[in-house]
This record gives structure tokens, C-alpha cells and sequence, in this order.
């Protein structure tokens, strides 16, 4: 057909993964359940009124109806008066879902209004969840092509590119064994998880569309990830998109297991009772100061002005301002205030802010504090509008072995709802945004993330989106719930609303056992394997840990949770007595 490459590099949102797709990737959008990716469409060659284009409405209502009707790959003709005027078509669903009905809708509904498409004769529609294409030419429905050809990459870097690359032609090539083995007009798809190292696992998928033979998908996913080099050699996530086939990869879970759905409850993260929207105090989570400079011992000209300038930046919060950046001579330091809360309480958090951090840090050139009601920063050198991604702190319940299937879907779906919201925090012009989303009928997903507003959309995306790959163990996540804080942005998840709003309500309570008419608290705990807090900071910076007493409070009432007759997690339910309970650990 005459069609050369496209080659693509996309920013992170995700989105991408998207997230975002990313969400993996900026240029993405969210549309009704389905993402769009790419689209390529030959020069226009027909008219409105044509024969062909006529045929090619059918085509689409065709295509359309059968994917509503949970068809996941279809191909079809509706016959024109001559070969020129017949319309070619299939569509196929992404391997881990059941159907893709209003992604090819959308897909179809995009190819007709698209005005570089909708008089094409052929044409090619790439979504995250599905994939459309149509010809005049029927070649589509039995051979294997491999172009046009898309790449989309992460513009996230690895940190050793020749060991990961190793690792992923080895997983990527045993993905495509497997994917490629099924016969003609059968699902042909595959994934594989691999270990990077220590809490981060590379995910690894690859399809070809149900015509194929075996030997003709084996080609063309081998054709697709030879791209991988040039597409995204040593990048944190990629894909390469062919008409016959696609692989992709990336550091975080996007794909859901094929294993029968388990009923229950995802497991959700301990927390601190304080830790919420309800607090007026902020609570202290962490400060990390650059090493100390002997230099600046006896330097009272800098620390002067270091005071001079925490004293202006708490000034601008006393009077309304969630963020400012002041720029000053030998210092420079900004604060932000979490989205939510009122002008009172952002002034709080900076005034005990800026005393800690210079009982901390002020023999150091730069310094960062979190608390849950804001963060402050300050640096010898210009504040510029960049994101800075380090020092990072985060915080997860980690396990000590790999996590079973049924909570790695739990997991995909939080990372699809991560790396969808970075995208749109940073399509904010306040660079700040929650979002509630249900993951089953008794557990509701509470996500805030958030820039510092002098950063662009595309930094703020990739800020955020180094948090959902890097910080997060998604290879042993122990239960939902958690935070990653840069110097740029913050993002956390959790199964309890800890940030404020217009809307307030808790999600549905979880059914109480009627014998004792107990109320259950808003939250469960995992048990068993252990909590544990893992912080990741810079290797030349020094850490300060929050007191336990700032990051645990005491339920001890307790329940048991299974999935089937099996029991998977252990769980710790409180009444409200038990909630007003602390325990202060030693």
C-alpha cells in the first residue's frame, strides 16, 4: 500500500501510560472508555457521495455492532459494485479484555469525522483498548503487514540501559513464542512480568489479529521488537504498532491477568487516623537536607538571608496564597499548599514548615520538607520552572514476595486510574486534581495529584509520571494505598477520602456483622505480610523519619476476609471507640 513509518516519541503522562495511555503518553486523550493513540489514513481519494463511502458506513455499523456484541476480533466485507468500491474491514480487542464495544465505536466514529480520513479508501485507527482498519484492498483479511508502523515511547530513562535491554528482548521474545502459538482465527496473545531488580518488574505484552498463521505473527513480532531499539531503546515503557501485531512494555502493571474474577476486597493500606481530610494539623512526613557545608557554619550572610527568606514565604501564605516562589539573592525557596484546604490551614502547615526545616537543615544549600498540608524548599541556586523529581520520598505497604494474581488486576486498575490522572493534572491550570473512581461495589479508589503551578503541562505530566514508575513497587505492592513526594509534585492514593471538596461523602460502609450491630471503620488493614515504609531519597541526601506516632494509630478489632474458601487476606476492622485509639510505637 505504499505507507513508510511513523516514528513517534510522546512525552509521559502516561499515559501513560498513559499512565496513559499513559495514559502513557501526553498527546492521548480519555474519550468514554477508550484512549486514543494514533491514527494513519492515505490521501483522500473518494467522495462524499461514492459508492465506496457508502459501503464503508455499512462497514462501520457492521464493525460496530458486532464489538457492542462482545465479538473481541471480527473481520467482514460488504461487496461494492466493482472491487474498487468494496470495503474491507476488521477490528481487534486488546488480549486482556473480554470486549472493546465503545472503543471501536469511537474508533469508527473518529475515522468518519476525521477530516484527513473520512474520504480515505484506507485507513488504520490505533486505540489503547482496540485497534480498527479498513481498505478497498481485501489483502487486510489474510496477509500480514507491517506497515504503517508507529512507535510510541516513555521519555523517561532506565538507569542501566544495557542490562535492561538484555532483559527485555528476553522477555519480549518469550511474550511472542507464546502469543504466536495458537492457530488461525484464534486469540493470539500474550504477557510476561520479568524482575528489574528489588520492587520494580518490566510487563511485557504481545498480540497479533486473529487471521494470522502462527509462522506469519512470529514475523511480525519479531519484526516489532527488532523496533524496540530504535523506538525506545532504554526508555521506561514503549510500544511498537504494526496492522498485523503490537508489543509493548512497561515498568508498571497495564494489563489485567486472564484468571477467573475473585470476588472480595482489595486490600487497603494501615494509615494514620490523623492522616486525613477531617486533621487540622499537618502531619509531618519528612525532611531531607543536602549534606551540611562546612562553609556555611560560620556563613551568617547566608543564613540571614535564609530566614529573610522563610520569613517571606510564611508572609505570602498569612495572606492567602497556596504557592509562592520567591526568588532572592544567595536563596532562593518556594511553598505549596495542598489543593484542598483553606488559607488557615495552608498558613499552619507553612509556619511549622519553616521552623523545621531550618532546625534541620540550615547549615545546608538546599533542603526539601513534606507535610500532609504542604511542602516548602529551599536552594542555594535559582528555583527554575522545572520539574525536579529528586530527592524522593515515598511511602507503601511492601511485601516480601510476589504478589498473587488476583490483587496484580486489583493493581492494574489502580495504575490505569494513576497514570490517566497525572495526564489530566497537568492538562489543570492549577496543576492540581483528585479523582474517585469505584474498583468494586464496596471500595471506592481516592487519588490527589498535584504540581507546583510554575511548572508546564508536559513537566508536571513527567513529574508525576516518574513517581507512578520509579517510586511505586508495583511488583510487591502489599495493599492500596500510598504517596510519593518530590520536590515538584506529590501523588497519593488511598481507600479512604483524605483530601476535602464540594463532595464529601465516605464510600459505602462495609456490611458489619449483625450479632453485634458493630459499625466497621471506613478502613481495612493488611496484616499479614507485614507493614512496612519504604523511602527512596538521593544518595547524598540525609533523612528524617516521622515519628511512629505520626504514622500508625491502633485498630485491634479484627476480621477475616476470603476469596472463595480460600483465605487471602487478613484484615483489621475498628468500631468508632476503637478510632479515637492510638498507640504509640516503640
Amino acid at each position: 500500500m505504499g505507507w513508510n513509518w511513523m516514528r513517534i516519541t510522546f512525552n509521559h503522562v502516561s499515559v501513560s501510560l498513559s499512565l496513559l495511555l499513559l495514559l502513557n503518553f501526553a498527546t492521548t486523550a480519555k474519550a468514554q472508555g477508550s484512549t486514543y493513540l494514533y491514527n494513519i489514513c492515505l490521501d483522500n481519494n473518494t467522495t462524499p457521495n461514492s459508492l465506496f463511502k457508502k459501503d464503508l458506513n455499512t462497514l462501520f455499523s457492521s464493525l460496530s455492532s458486532n464489538a457492542t456484541a462482545n465479538a473481541e476480533f471480527f473481520n467482514t466485507t460488504v461487496p461494492g459494485t466493482n472491487s474498487n468500491d468494496t470495503a474491507y474491514g476488521l477490528f481487534m480487542c486488546r488480549g486482556d479484555l473480554s470486549s472493546c464495544g465503545q472503543c471501536v465505536v469511537n474508533a469508527t466514529q473518529k475515522l468518519s469525522s476525521d477530516a484527513d480520513c473520512s474520504l480515505s479508501k484506507t485507513a488504520i485507527i490505533w486505540y489503547d483498548e482496540c485497534m480498527v482498519w479498513y481498505s478497498n484492498n481485501r489483502s487486510i483479511l489474510s496477509t500480514m503487514f507491517t506497515r504503517p508502523g508507529v512507535y510510541l515511547s516513555n521519555t523517561g530513562n532506565v538507569s542501566n540501559q544495557e542490562s535492561f535491554m538484555k532483559l527485555l528482548f528476553r522477555t519480549m521474545k518469550e511474550t511472542a513464542e507464546e502469543a504466536a502459538k495458537s492457530p488461525v482465527l484464534e486469540k493470539k496473545y500474550a504477557t510476561r512480568q520479568a524482575n528489574i531488580s528489588g520492587f520494580q518488574n518490566l510487563y511485557c505484552m504481545a498480540q497479533c489479529t486473529d487471521n494470522l498463521t502462527p509462522i506469519d505473527c512470529a514475523s511480525c513480532l519479531t519484526e516489532a521488537i527488532i523496533e524496540l531499539t530504535p523506538c525506545c531503546g532504554g526508555k521506561q515503557g514503549g510500544r511498537v504498532l504494526f496492522p498485523s501485531c503490537f508489543v509493548r512494555y512497561e515498568l508498571y502493571p497495564f494489563y489485567r491477568e486472564p484468571t477467573p474474577s475473585a470476588g472480595g476486597l482489595v486490600p487497603a493500606t494501615r494509615y494514620s487516623y490523623n492522616d486525613s481530610k477531617d486533621t487540622e494539623d499537618p502531619v509531618y512526613l519528612n525532611c531531607i537536607c543536602s549534606s551540611n557545608n562546612k562553609d556555611l557554619v560560620s556563613d551568617k550572610d547566608f543564613q540571614s538571608r535564609l530566614r529573610t527568606l522563610l520569613s517571606s514565604l510564611y508572609s505570602n501564605a498569612t495572606s492567602g496564597k497556596p504557592f509562592k516562589k520567591v526568588e532572592g539573592t544567595m536563596v532562593s525557596g518556594l511553598f505549596m499548599c495542598r489543593g484542598d484546604l483553606p488559607s488557615r490551614l495552608c498558613s499552619r502547615c507553612v509556619a511549622i514548615a519553616k521552623d523545621r526545616i531550618w532546625s534541620k537543615c540550615h547549615f545546608s544549600k538546599e533542603a526539601v520538607i513534606w507535610y500532609s498540608h504542604c511542602l516548602l524548599r529551599y536552594s542555594e541556586v535559582d528555583i527554575n520552572s522545572t520539574y525536579i523529581a529528586s530527592p524522593m520520598f515515598s511511602e507503601f505497604n511492601i511485601t516480601s514476595s510476589f504478589i498473587p494474581i488476583q490483587q496484580q488486576n486489583f493493581f492494574a486498575n489502580v495504575s490505569e486510574i494513576l497514570v490517566r490522572l497525572s495526564k489530566q493534572t497537568g492538562d489543570n491550570d492549577n496543576r492540581y486534581l483528585t479523582d474517585k473512581s469505584r474498583l468494586n461495589p464496596f471500595q471506592t479508589l481516592y487519588t490527589l495529584a498535584q504540581c507546583t503551578p510554575d511548572l508546564s503541562s508536559d513537566d508536571c505530566r513527567d513529574c508525576l509520571s516518574d513517581g507512578i514508575v520509579s517510586a511505586i513497587p508495583w511488583a510487591r505492592l502489599g495493599s492500596v494505598g500510598g504517596r510519593v513526594l518530590c520536590p515538584s509534585c506529590t501523588l497519593r492514593f488511598q481507600l479512604f477520602q483524605f483530601y476535602g471538596g464540594d463532595d464529601d461523602a465516605p464510600p459505602p460502609e462495609l456490611p458489619g456483622p449483625s450479632a453485634t450491630g458493630q459499625r466497621l471503620c471506613e478502613m481495612y488493614m493488611l496484616i499479614e505480610p507485614s507493614h512496612h515504609v519504604a523511602p527512596q531519597v538521593g544518595s547524598n541526601m540525609k533523612m528524617e523519619k516521622a515519628t511512629p506516632k505520626q504514622a500508625n494509630n491502633n485498630l485491634n478489632c479484627c476480621a477475616l476476609l476470603c476469596f472463595g474458601d480460600t483465605p487471602l487476606f487478613r484484615l483489621l476492622f475498628a468500631s468508632e471507640k476503637n478510632k479515637k485509639e492510638r498507640q504509640e510505637y516503640s
